[in-house]
């Protein structure tokens, strides 16, 4: 862990400081005072690629009436990124695990198929006009 969030501002701090400069708040790093996000907990899926089956953990930050602003990975607290509500869903480990793993089959599926007809590119001869 060499970087951390802070809770009350969400600037992306290192582990280093003692105080966050943003919001001059003591930086606790453990124990039951702890107030730094150290990991993600994601609580819900995006969509934000059109035409992808990409689905991506997030942490939902803030709500607007037509928005979720989320953060996928640590460094996004401080600078969200918007999506539209219609594109989160509740989290869900076994159908993000069953898409990533049908993803990755279709990845491995795809290298095979190119690497089978590149054996019959291979296959080819020149013409030869006798």
């Amino acid at each position: 862990m060499d970087e951390v969030v802070c809770m009350s501002c969400h600037n992306c701090l290192p582990t280093t400081l003692s105080s966050c400069p943003n919001c001059g708040g003591e930086i606790i790093l453990e124990g039951d005072k702890k107030n730094v996000i150290d990991h993600l907990q994601p609580n819900c899926l995006i969509h934000r690629y059109e035409g992808s089956d990409l689905l991506e953990p997030a942490v939902i930050i803030r709500e607007t009436k037509v928005n979720c602003k989320v953060a996928t990975k640590l460094k996004e607290y401080s600078k969200p990124l918007t999506v539209p509500k219609a594109k989160v869903y509740s989290f869900d480990q076994k159908t993000l695990a069953a898409i990533q793993a049908l993803r990755n089959e279709r990845t491995a599926t795809m290298y095979r198929y190119d690497q089978l007809i590149q054996a019959h590119w291979n296959n080819l001869k020149p013409y030869e006009h006798s």
